[in-house]
């Protein structure tokens, strides 16, 4: 509900224009009494003004944390090679990278809050198409002979498509969610990663007439924790993926025809 303080402030000079010198009376019982009316006319006029104030003065604080911004949408092409052949002949970690990518959107509107504790944004693409694909072969690290492969592949189109995240907390201790949803969309995925260290498999397939995802992430001393729950209606959707590094396991997995649930976990430690 809005604070109507120019109406406060009306009421407060109402009241102000209707109080009246009582000096002029003779009883002394009156003259007490008109005096106390007058005590508390003022007490209740200051609330009034006080309050219009405080109002007024929270407003401008919240409003001066916050900016909403909307922009044309752009188009972008990249694509990069590096075969790094000295390097590979030489035993050194730089790997061969291949990638291409390409993303076009009509609009893009959003908004913005920041202040000391709290964090938050909300973005909104209104016709979007992103492709992208990469790979990486790497054969050597610390001069021994270790191969790694890391292959992804992705494209995705959407009507409309939204994200809003928001943090709340400290460097230390703080709660971090983050919500993305579309409207219209089609896409397909793939991405491979092995090394010794790290092996990720993900694949996933699907188009949604709507399609949403949010997560919740604790955070405490370097310790981290991300629950993410998905959904679409009007579906046709199947993905799953694995992930295990030093310090960090996630899973996550999403079957679903006309109506679309899943989840994912992710710990990092």
């Amino acid at each position: 509900m809005e604070i109507d303080t120019q109406r406060l402030r009306q009421l407060a000079y109402g009241l102000m224009s209707r109080k009246r010198y009582g000096g002029t009376l003779k009883d002394p019982v009156q003259r007490f009494r008109h005096e106390r009316i007058q005590e508390k006319l003022n007490v209740f006029i200051d609330h009034l003004n006080h309050t219009a104030h405080a109002y007024e003065t929270a407003d401008r604080s919240l409003f001066s944390n916050f900016r909403t911004y909307s922009k044309e949408g752009t188009a972008s092409f990249y694509h990069s090679e590096d075969l790094n052949l000295i390097s590979q002949l030489t035993k050194k970690e730089d790997p061969s990278v291949f990638s291409v990518g390409a993303s076009w959107s009509f609009k893009e509107v959003g908004a913005v809050y920041q202040s000391k504790y709290l964090n938050a944004s909300l973005r909104s693409d209104l016709g979007s198409i992103e492709a992208e694909g990469s790979c990486s072969i790497g054969l050597w690290k610390e001069g021994e002979f270790d191969p790694s492969l890391d292959l992804e592949a992705q494209l995705e189109a959407s009507l409309v498509s939204c994200s809003a995240q928001a943090r709340l907390g400290t460097a230390n201790a703080y709660i971090q969610t983050k919500a993305t949803g579309s409207i219209g969309t089609v896409y397909a995925k793939a991405n491979c990663t092995l090394t010794k260290e790290e092996q990720n498999l993900e694949a996933g397939v699907g188009a949604a007439a709507l399609r949403g995802e949010a997560s919740l992430a604790f955070s405490l001393f370097g310790a981290k924790i991300t629950l993410t729950a998905q959904g679409s209606i009007g579906s046709a959707e199947a993905n799953v993926s694995y992930h295990h590094k030093n310090k960090e396991w996630e899973f996550s997995s999403k079957l679903g025809f006309i109506a679309g649930l899943g989840f994912k976990v992710n710990v990092k430690y």
